[in-house]
C-alpha cells in the first residue's frame, strides 16, 4: 500500500504543477518569461511538487478552524444574539450543528470511495492498479490527515463554547465513526444496486435539507435538545466505536468486490449519465433554448431586420433569449418593488427612522446596495447563454475567431447586457427617488445625485466584470465545465470585495467617491484587457 500512496501523491503533485505552469504561461506579461522547456525541467518540478504538497496540507490544516469558525461558532453567536437563553447551551448547539452537518450531510452526501479524480482514473483504468489497494491508499490519504487536523481544533472550540477536553475527544470520535459508517453504507448500496448513492440528486438534496434544517433551522425556531448530553453519552460513544470500526473493516478488508465492480463507477458511459449530465444541468439547464424560443414574434422581427451583419446576428440571439434574460430582469424588478414596499411600510410605522434613512442614503444604504447589485446583475447568465447556445458551436469556424469579429461582437453584447442591468439600476434609483420624495427629503441634492450615479455605474461595472472575464478567459469547456482557475478566483475576489463593503462605516461622501473611482478604473482596465487579450484567448476548449 505504501507504493500506491507514493504513486497517488506523485501523480497528484505532477498534475498540480503542470496545471500551475499551464495557467502561469497564460498570465499577462509574466507568461512571456515562462518557456515550454520548463515542463521537462524535472529538478525544478520536483521542488514545485514538494511545495505543492506542503501547501495543500497547510490549506487542509487551515481549513478546519475556518470551517468551525464560519459554520459553527459564528452561527452560534448569531443564534445567541437572537435568543439569549441559548447562551448556556453553546456547546450543545455546537454538537447539534456538527452532528447534522458532518455526521449526516457530510457522511451521506460525500464519499471518498466514489469520488472521481484524475489520479483514480489513471491508476485504475489505465495503469490497472488493484482497485482494492488503491481504495485503501486513497482512504488513508484522505482521512488520516483530515481527522488528525480536526482533533486539536475540535478540542479548542469545545473549550471556547463551554465543553471539556474529553467531550471534544468524544465529538471527534462521533464524527470519525459516522464518516466510516457513511462510506460503508454507500459501498453497500453500490454493491447491491449498482448505483452511487451520493450521485443521486434526490438523495443529495435530502441530505442537504436534513443537515441545514437540523443544524440551523431548528435552533433558530427555538427547537433544540440536549445534544451534548445525549449524543456524547459514554454508551453512545461505545456504539460509535463499534459501528465505526465495523464500517472501517468492511470498506478496508471485508468487501472483496472492488476489482470487479469499482471500475464501473468511473466508466465514461456511467459518468456521462450522472456527473456530466448533472454538471451541465446545474449550470446551463436554465439557459437552454426551447422550441418556442426560436419563433420570434412579428413585433420583434422589424427591429431585427433593420440591422446588418453581426448586429443582426446578435439581435436575433437576444430576441431568442428574451425568456432567459428578460424574465430574470422582471423578477429583479419585483424584488426592487418589494424593497420599495418595505420602505413605505417603514415610513408608515416609523417615520422618524425613514426620514433619517432618506437623508443619509449614500452613508447608510449604499454599502448594502453594492452587495445587492452584485446579485441583481443578469450578466453571468447572459454569458452562459452566449457560450451554450452560440459560441460553443460558432468558435469552431475561423471567421468567428478573427480579432475584429470578436471585438465587434463584444461591443454589441456589452451594450445589450448593460441595457438589461441598467433597467434594474434605474428602477432602484426611481424607488430611492420616490422614497425620499414621500419622506419629505429634498431629492435635488448632491447626495441623491451621487447615489443614483453610483448605482447606475455599478450596473455597468458588474456587466463589464462578467462579460470581460468571459472574453478574456473563456472559462467553459465543451463538456460545460469551468476549466480556468483564474476566472473562478477573480469572481470570488469580487464577491468578497462586495461583501466587505457591508462592514465599511464611513461618514459623508468618502465611500461613494471611492466606489465611483474604483468603478471607473475597473471598467476602463477591464475593457483595455479585453481589447488586448480577447483576440488571443477567446477560443473553444
Amino acid at each position: 500500500m505504501n507504493s500506491i500512496i507514493k504513486q497517488i501523491i506523485s501523480l497528484r503533485t505532477t498534475l498540480w504543477v503542470n496545471s500551475f505552469l499551464f495557467y502561469l504561461k497564460r498570465l499577462w506579461i509574466v507568461g512571456k518569461w515562462i518557456p515550454d522547456s520548463l515542463y521537462s525541467h524535472y529538478p525544478l518540478k520536483r521542488i514545485l511538487a514538494c511545495a505543492a504538497f506542503l501547501i495543500r496540507q497547510l490549506i487542509d490544516l487551515a481549513g478546519k478552524p475556518l470551517y468551525l469558525f464560519f459554520f459553527v461558532l459564528l452561527p452560534i453567536q448569531m443564534l445567541i444574539a437572537k435568543r439569549p437563553s441559548l447562551q448556556e447551551d453553546s456547546f450543545s448547539l455546537m454538537v447539534q450543528i456538527l452532528f447534522f452537518l458532518n455526521c449526516l450531510l457530510g457522511a451521506f452526501g460525500d464519499s471518498q470511495i466514489f469520488t472521481v479524480t484524475r489520479d483514480k482514473i489513471t491508476l485504475i483504468k489505465y495503469m490497472h492498479t488493484d482497485a482494492r489497494s488503491y481504495t485503501r491508499a486513497a482512504l488513508v490519504l484522505k482521512y488520516v490527515p483530515f481527522f488528525l487536523c480536526y482533533l486539536p481544533f475540535l478540542i479548542l472550540f469545545s473549550g471556547l463554547l463551554g465543553g471539556t477536553v474529553l467531550q471534544g475527544i468524544f465529538l471527534w470520535i462521533m464524527l470519525a465513526a459516522f464518516r466510516m459508517m457513511g462510506e460503508a453504507f454507500q459501498l453497500f448500496v453500490f454493491d447491491r444496486t449498482g448505483k452511487v448513492y451520493n450521485r443521486s440528486m434526490a438523495c443529495s438534496w435530502a441530505a442537504i435539507g436534513t443537515g441545514l434544517a437540523g443544524g440551523y433551522l431548528l435552533p433558530f425556531l427555538g427547537i433544540s435538545f440536549p445534544a451534548a448530553a445525549v449524543l456524547l453519552h459514554p454508551v453512545l460513544i461505545a456504539c460509535y466505536l463499534a459501528l465505526g470500526g465495523a464500517g472501517l473493516y468492511y470498506i478496508a478488508a471485508g468487501y472483496r468486490e472492488y476489482g470487479k465492480k469499482l471500475p464501473r463507477s468511473i466508466d465514461l458511459n456511467f459518468l456521462l449519465s450522472t456527473m456530466l449530465k448533472t454538471s451541465s444541468g446545474s449550470s446551463f439547464k436554465e439557459v437552454e433554448i426551447r422550441e418556442k424560443d426560436v419563433e420570434i414574434s412579428s413585433s420583434i422581427r422589424p427591429h431585427s431586420s433593420s440591422h446588418q451583419g453581426y448586429a443582426y446576428f446578435n439581435s436575433l440571439f437576444f430576441a431568442r433569449h428574451r425568456r432567459q434574460l428578460i424574465r430574470p430582469v422582471s423578477y429583479r424588478l419585483l424584488i426592487v418593488g418589494a424593497l420599495f414596499a418595505a420602505s413605505i411600510l417603514l415610513l408608515v410605522t416609523n417615520r422618524e427612522a425613514a426620514v433619517k434613512l432618506s437623508a443619509n442614503l449614500t452613508t447608510l444604504l449604499l454599502p448594502s446596495f453594492v452587495y445587492i447589485m452584485y446579485f441583481l446583475t443578469v450578466a453571468d447568465k447572459a454569458c452562459r447563454a452566449m457560450f451554450y447556445n452560440c459560441d460553443k458551436d460558432m468558435l469552431h469556424y475561423s471567421f468567428y475567431r478573427r480579432p475584429d469579429t470578436i471585438l465587434h461582437n463584444f461591443r454589441i453584447r456589452l451594450l445589450h447586457v448593460c441595457l438589461y442591468d441598467g433597467v434594474i439600476a434605474a428602477a432602484l434609483c426611481l424607488a430611492a427617488f420616490l422614497f425620499c420624495l414621500l419622506a419629505g427629503t429634498s431629492v435635488f441634492t448632491m447626495d441623491m445625485l451621487l447615489f443614483c450615479l453610483t448605482i447606475l455605474l455599478l450596473s455597468v461595472l458588474f456587466t463589464a466584470h462578467h462579460l470581460c472575464l468571459y472574453y478574456i478567459f473563456q472559462p467553459y469547456s465543451e463538456s460545460l465545465k469551468i476549466k480556468n482557475p483564474f476566472f473562478s478566483t477573480i469572481n470570488v475576489m469580487m464577491y468578497v470585495l462586495c461583501f466587505l463593503c457591508l462592514e465599511i462605516k464611513v461618514k459623508g461622501s468618502a465611500f461613494t467617491l471611492g466606489v465611483l473611482a474604483f468603478t471607473v478604473m475597473y471598467i476602463a482596465l477591464a475593457l483595455l484587457l479585453v481589447y488586448r487579450k480577447a483576440p488571443k484567448t477567446f477560443r473553444i476548449k
